[in-house]
C-alpha cells in the first residue's frame, strides 16, 4: 500500500438484537470494519441505541447497497436468511455467526469458541446439580400422566388448569412469557386456583421436577436450566408434596419427547373428550385452532371467541362474560390463551362449564402431522415459543369467520 492511500474497512450491520448480539458484536473487530448498526425485525426496538452507542432499526432502513456484511447473531438464522432472500440481499453478503466456519478478518474467530466451551461447561454443571432430583434422592411433587389425566377427563368430565414455568413465575410477580405481562390480580387469582381442591377441576403442573429420561436431551437441559439458580427453591415453596398433580405437558406431547409415537396416544385421547360434543374455543388472535387440520373433526360443532394474543387478562371480566353467554348446556370449552386460561378454567368450572386449557396442543398437533423434530414455522399461525413466528400473516378461512361468535378487544 502506498503512503497515504487508506485501507478499506468494510460497512457491516449485525441483524438480530436479541440475547446473543452482545456475543457478536463484541467478536467484531472495529479496528477492521465499519459497524453501522443493528437490524431488527421488532418494531419496538427501533431507534434505540444498542449498548449506547449503535442504533437499532428495520433492516430496510439499515440495509442498502453501500453494505458489504451482514452477520446473523440468532443460531436460528433460517427465518432471517428468508428475510435477505425476499430482499434481494446477496448470499455472499451473508454471514451466519453461529453457522459460518469461514474467516474474516472482521470477526474474532476466539469469541465464539470462548462462548461455545462456557456454554458446555454451564450446561455440566447443572446437569450435576440436577442429578439428585432426577435419580429420586431429593423430593419432588407427585405428578400423575399424561394419559391417566385424560382418561380420567373423559370418564368424568373433569375442567383442566395447568400450571407451567409461565404461571409460576407470574404467581412470583416474575415476567416470563412475552404474550403476558405481570399482573398482581393475575397473580392472586393463579395461587388461589392452585390449591384448589374442588373435585370439579383437575390442578395440573409441569411435570419437571424429577426424572428427565422421557425428554430430548435439548429440551431436559431447558428444564434443567429454568430450575437452576434457586428457581426450584422458589417454586417448591409453592408445590404440595402431598398433593396428586397431573401432567401439565399434556399439551405439549410431541416435540419435547423422545418417544414420537407417544405422541398419537394422547392426540387419539383428546378426540375421544370431544367426539360428538358441541365445542367453544376460547383463544388467541392468530391461535386458528383446527384450521387446516382435522384436530377437531369429531366435535359435534365448533364456535369461537377470540380474545388478545397479547396480555388477553387486561379483558378477562369481558373474556368471561362472553364464554358464559356463548356456552350453552353441555357445550365444552377449549382455551388456548396462555396464563388467562388457567384463570377461565376455574371460574367457568365454578359455574359448572366443563372447561380445559389446551395450550399449545395446535402446535403440537400441526408438527406432529408433519413428522418434523423441531419448532417450525406454520403458515398464519402464531407459535408462541419463536420470536420469529409470533404474529403471523392471517389466514383467510370462511369456515374460521362463520365460526367466529364473538370478538374480545380485537
Amino acid at each position: 500500500m502506498e503512503d497515504g492511500e487508506r485501507q478499506y474497512l468494510p460497512n457491516v450491520v449485525v441483524w438480530g438484537a436479541g440475547k446473543k448480539c452482545k456475543i457478536v458484536v463484541n467478536a467484531i473487530r472495529k479496528d477492521a470494519c465499519n459497524l453501522k448498526g443493528i437490524v431488527d425485525s421488532n418494531q419496538e426496538l427501533h431507534h434505540k441505541r444498542y449498548m449506547n452507542q449503535w442504533l437499532i432499526d428495520a433492516p430496510e432502513e439499515l440495509i442498502d447497497q453501500s453494505i458489504d456484511y451482514i452477520i446473523i447473531s440468532p443460531e436460528c438464522s433460517e427465518t432471517i436468511l428468508e428475510q435477505c432472500r425476499e430482499m434481494g440481499i446477496e448470499e455472499g453478503k451473508i454471514i451466519a455467526y453461529w453457522e459460518s466456519n469461514a474467516e474474516y478478518d472482521f470477526i474474532d474467530a476466539n469469541g465464539k469458541k470462548i462462548y461455545e466451551l462456557e456454554k458446555e461447561l454451564e450446561k455440566l454443571k447443572i446437569r450435576l446439580n440436577n442429578l439428585p432430583y432426577e435419580l429420586g434422592m431429593k423430593p419432588s411433587p407427585i405428578i400423575r400422566s399424561a394419559e391417566e389425566l385424560l382418561e380420567k377427563i373423559i370418564k368424568e368430565k373433569r375442567s383442566l388448569s395447568r400450571y407451567g414455568d409461565g404461571e409460576l413465575e407470574i404467581m412470583q410477580n416474575r415476567s416470563r412469557p412475552w404474550f403476558q405481562e405481570t399482573d398482581k390480580n393475575l397473580a392472586e387469582r393463579l395461587k388461589e386456583i392452585f390449591t384448589c381442591e374442588d373435585e370439579r377441576i383437575i390442578i395440573a403442573l409441569a411435570n419437571d421436577f424429577g426424572n428427565l429420561d422421557c425428554f430430548t436431551e435439548e429440551s431436559a437441559d431447558a428444564i434443567r436450566q429454568y430450575l437452576s439458580q434457586g428457581i426450584r427453591e422458589k417454586v417448591m415453596q409453592m408445590i404440595d408434596l402431598n398433593r396428586i398433580y397431573y401432567d401439565a405437558y399434556v399439551s405439549r406431547p410431541y416435540i419435547q419427547y423422545q418417544n414420537k409415537p407417544y405422541a398419537n396416544r394422547i392426540f387419539t385421547l383428546f378426540k375421544k373428550i370431544w367426539e360428538n360434543r358441541n365445542i367453544l374455543l376460547v383463544e388467541g388472535r392468530y391461535a386458528y385452532n383446527g384450521i387446516r387440520n382435522d384436530l377437531f373433526q369429531e366435535a359435534a360443532s365448533i364456535h369461537r371467541i377470540i380474545a388478545p394474543a397479547k396480555n388477553a387478562f387486561s379483558m378477562y371480566d369481558e373474556i368471561l362474560t362472553a364464554a358464559e353467554r356463548c356456552a350453552e348446556k353441555d357445550t365444552l370449552v377449549l382455551i388456548s390463551l396462555g396464563p388467562t386460561a388457567t384463570v377461565l378454567v376455574y371460574d367457568l368450572a365454578m359455574k359448572g362449564i366443563q372447561a380445559l386449557d389446551i395450550g399449545q396442543l395446535d402446535n403440537e398437533y400441526e408438527w406432529y402431522m408433519r413428522g418434523t423434530d423441531k419448532k417450525i414455522k406454520i403458515p398464519g399461525k402464531c407459535v408462541a415459543e419463536s420470536v420469529d413466528y409470533r404474529i403471523p400473516d392471517e389466514i383467510a378461512d370462511n369456515l374460521y369467520e362463520q365460526q367466529i361468535i364473538a370478538r374480545v378487544g380485537v
